[in-house]
């Protein structure tokens, strides 16, 4: 059977997160109610990685982070609670980095390294001369040469080509070419004799790594601190020419790295370079690059497999069931997806679920108010006038931007690609090249999937899709466009090689579909389009922006049906805010008339008071959402706050790609735009100006973010907590989202809760909705709901989602759904529309708020409830009391059995 966490708790292991201090966690864990530690990737990364997602050596525990005995620790203490351990796993790409062994291993052997096939690499490229592009030169090759910049060096692994920290091993060939030099130099018989040696071990078709390593060893013995190797050296370094002619003996091709943006021949992460992809595809590579993950499993040292990037793979359904045959059917899996608008995941994976990008993306939508759409579009275009309003066409844009200015090597390959398989003429490429550039961006979601033709019809639709869209941007290109459609679409008695090569091409195009969408929305898109912050989010789509309480029932219910295991997120280590940021950001949608006085005022000052270069009105529209997001309710705004969000404005700008990018950094407008903030910050003017609706949000903002947690822990799903997130979670995109966590603090305030929780809670509830700042009543609510959801955990794990209906005259304002297993119930109410339910600082409790308001209970429903946060019976004959239910707490959970 299936482990099913009840509720996990993502750890981002690091160098200042290790196991040791992990361990020391577990008690505190339990306490809260979590069941599960959803670990980032502990693999061996590149040096002093802080988020594990560049993996080195996939055989071993980073030694930054510690050991396999610690985790087998760690393993130990999780039973004695009944505990158990999810793990990310990163299939898709590893670090290009010298210490990435592997690799190294192809840059110094070529063909007859083991790992040849294990990266996805094209050796055939026509500007790569079967080698592999390595750019990670700061100039062009002819300067770093001029400048004396690279270095070949000698020590016990052989011969090395440094630029200088990148040391890359000097290929097998170089090997024969130097010791011929040194032996005409010195006429020396044992180098001779080296040389003959060497000549044979390389002769072999595949090159052992211990051979190849003890061979070296050999030769360090007998030539290490020669002067004649030395003055060999010298000579080289010194010489550009023996230099070129070096590296036309080796297996990679030294670049700018800015050059992978115009050609590349491996497949990248996205469009990091020192991120190469895997050929995880092949069978020898998923065995190899499995070893220590089958071996984790099988020792029942984690008991859940979360699969990173999923969409990047070249076949996800063929490695989705590789994964579940290694791991078992009693491990729980679930898979990185986003997914966009009405798009589900296909119902045949052998999967548990997703991450929780859905979830988010609906938990913040529903917490919006419709009304606001229209008039914040309107805002928006008052304030900037030169902003896009067109989401969709600006999406497009945008991913035909990132296409032809940052992945143009990508599209020359798979241009390339249908020309080498004679899908296409070879002639005419400027038509086809766009006509393929407009395709890939017309895609309304990540991918399609499929590994045998027809594809799936969910396939066939999002195609149709993609064809129509890309035909109303580029009409003067339907008849390649149709074209390329009939691959997708292909007619199957058509010649079984001719299909296979299309379904090659099919399943090729689609790892690039979503790093495409990746760069070209959220990491672009989302930075240009500021109506309303909240919504640009890694999963969610400002062009939705609101969820009527029946299109949410409906997603829970699919939920249910679907994936009713996925996981419930609302804060990931890629979200572009804090899960509490993004509920206070969402108020705006219901005061876009105050915004828009507040922001004309604030943008005014910032004009004024500017000391230099003045920011655009669309990036200061942006920073003050931001800001408004990030101060704490206490209002500290110190030094540390300040430099945080000085960070974030440098990324910010850059993501926009407009002043300022990642390729050309406009150092002055970045400069400028902090030094703009830090002053608007520092004045006691702007503040008197910023505070208050600063306040109003706040207030509304953590009462919404209560309706969050509530939601993301009894809604049909394994609700995750990301840590630290006990409390209020402001935090900025990464690194900012990676800070320490202070768990003492945390610790601490559960101690003082738990006690007085288990009596009655009317004076404790009053304590805590009097000082929210604190985060008391975000953690409280947090531990009484897992405490309520172990102890009912079937109703959550397995019950129906049953949307109930409010009446009376604020039924609008009452979002309300029971849980049933059997004869197990459970209720959970929150508030909506909480502005124009309340006014000033008042709370939305009891009878002077809710007056006729009640909740209609289902057929069958017990008559006698359990207040899980009051501590009280109720009863009910058909209907319950808002009033009565709000009390003292604002949001509701009740549980009833039926005798």
């Amino acid at each position: 059977m299936t482990y099913i966490p009840l509720a996990t708790y993502r750890l981002q292991l690091s160098p200042s997160l290790k196991l040791k201090e992990v361990k020391e966690l577990i008690p505190y864990l339990n306490d809260l109610g979590i069941s599960t530690i959803y670990a980032a990737p502990f693999f061996t990364a590149a040096p002093g990685s802080e988020h594990g997602y560049d993996v080195v050596n996939p055989h071993q525990i980073n030694p930054e982070i510690g050991t396999q005995e610690e985790l087998e620790e760690i393993a130990e203490e999780l039973r004695k609670y009944k505990m158990r351990w999810l793990q990310d796993i990163v299939p898709n790409h590893m670090a290009y980095h010298p210490t990435n062994v592997w690799l190294m291993d192809v840059l110094e052997k070529g063909q007859k390294s083991n790992f040849y096939t294990f990266f996805d690499i094209n050796f055939t490229h026509p500007d790569f001369e079967g080698k592999v592009m390595v750019p990670f030169l700061g100039e062009p090759l002819e300067k770093v040469l001029e400048q004396n910049q690279l270095k070949l060096t000698f020590n016990e692994t052989g011969f090395h080509i440094s630029y200088f920290d990148n040391v890359y091993p000097a290929s097998i060939n170089s090997y024969p070419y130097l010791l011929q030099k040194l032996a005409d130099d010195t006429d020396d018989q044992t180098i001779k004799e080296k040389l003959q040696h060497l000549e044979q071990t390389i002769a072999t078709d595949k090159l052992d790594i211990a051979q190849w390593q003890q061979a070296k060893d050999d030769l360090h013995t007998s030539i290490s601190g020669d002067e004649a190797l030395e003055k060999l050296l010298e000579s080289i370094n010194s010489d550009q020419n023996q230099l070129q002619e070096l590296l036309d003996l080796q297996f990679f091709k030294l670049c700018f790295w800015q050059e992978s943006q115009q050609k590349i021949n491996y497949r990248r992460f996205f469009t990091v370079n020192d991120l190469i992809c895997l050929s995880i595809e092949k069978p020898e590579v998923f065995e190899k690059y499995h070893q220590f993950i089958k071996q984790l499993c099988n020792q029942g040292l984690v008991q859940g497999l979360r699969v990173d990037h999923v969409d990047g793979l070249f076949d996800p359904d063929k490695y989705l069931q590789q994964l579940r045959e290694m791991a078992g059917d009693e491990m729980y899996l679930v898979v990185e997806k986003i997914l966009e608008g009405e798009e589900l995941m296909p119902d045949y994976w052998p999967i548990q679920g997703n991450s929780g990008y859905d979830f988010l993306a609906w938990a913040s939508n529903i917490l919006t108010d419709p009304t606001g759409k229209e008039k914040l579009t309107e805002v928006y275009q008052r304030i900037v006038p030169t902003a896009t309003t067109d989401y969709e066409k600006l999406v497009f844009d945008k991913k035909l931007f990132i296409l032809e200015k940052r992945m143009q090597g990508e599209l020359q390959n798979l241009l390339r690609l249908l020309q080498h398989l004679q899908i296409v003429p070879e002639d005419d490429d400027e038509n086809w090249y766009h006509a393929l550039a407009v395709w890939l961006a017309s895609f309304p979601v990540y991918r399609v999937y499929g590994n045998s033709f027809p594809l799936p019809d969910v396939a066939h639709g999002i195609i149709e899709k993609a064809f129509a869209t890309a035909l109303e941007k580029a009409p003067e290109r339907q008849d390649q466009l149709e074209a390329i459609r009939k691959i997708y679409q292909p007619d199957l008695d058509e010649p079984e090689d001719l299909l296979k090569d299309k379904l090659y091409f099919v399943m090729r195009s689609q790892q690039f579909t979503g790093p495409l969408a990746a760069k070209g929305v959220e990491d672009t898109t989302f930075y240009n389009y500021n109506r309303l912050l909240s919504l640009n989010e890694v999963g969610n789509s400002p062009e939705i922006f609101n969820l009527s309480p029946e299109e949410f029932h409906g997603h829970m219910q699919r939920r249910q049906q679907q994936y009713p295991h996925s996981i419930n997120g609302t804060a990931t280590h890629d979200t572009k805010r804090g899960e509490d940021a993004r509920m206070r950001i969402n108020v705006i949608s219901e005061l876009p008339e105050e915004w828009e006085e507040n922001v004309q005022q604030w943008i005014d000052f910032a004009v004024d008071v500017a000391p230099g270069m003045v920011p655009r009105r669309n990036d200061l529209y942006f920073i003050f959402q931001a800001l408004l997001g990030v101060v704490p309710m206490d209002e500290t705004i110190d030094d540390a706050l300040i430099e945080r969000v000085q960070e974030y404005i440098t990324k910010a700008l850059r993501e926009t790609k407009a002043r300022t990018n990642w390729t050309n950094p406009n150092e002055e407008y970045e400069e400028a735009t902090k030094e703009l903030a830090q002053k608007l910050l520092k004045s006691d003017r702007f503040k008197e100006m910023f505070l208050p609706f600063l306040r109003k949000l706040s207030h509304y903002g953590w009462l919404y973010s209560l309706n969050q947690l509530l939601l993301k822990l009894t809604c049909p799903g394994v609700p995750d907590i990301y840590q630290g997130c006990e409390f209020w979670d402001l935090s900025l995109v990464d690194p900012d989202n990676r800070r320490k966590v202070d768990y003492s603090l945390r610790q601490e305030a559960l101690d003082k809760l738990q006690a007085p929780a288990t009596s009655e809670q009317a004076k404790l509830h009053q304590q805590l909705l009097q000082q929210p700042e604190n985060g008391h009543v975000k953690l409280y609510l947090l531990f009484r709901t897992l405490k309520a959801r172990k102890a009912l955990h079937t109703v959550f794990e397995q019950g129906e989602y049953i949307p109930l209906v409010a009446t009376g005259t604020y039924k609008a304002h009452v979002l309300a759904f029971a849980r049933k297993y059997k004869n197990q119930w459970a209720i959970v109410a929150v508030p909506l529309l909480l502005t124009k339910l309340t006014s000033g600082n008042d709370l939305p409790l009891g009878n002077k708020v809710w007056d006729d308001t009640e909740l209609i209970l289902p057929a069958g429903a017990p008559e006698t409830w359990q207040d899980e946060l009051g501590n009280r019976q109720l009863p009910a004959a058909g209907k319950l009391s808002i009033a009565t239910l709000t009390e003292t707490f604002p949001v509701v959970l009740l549980t009833g059995t039926n005798l």
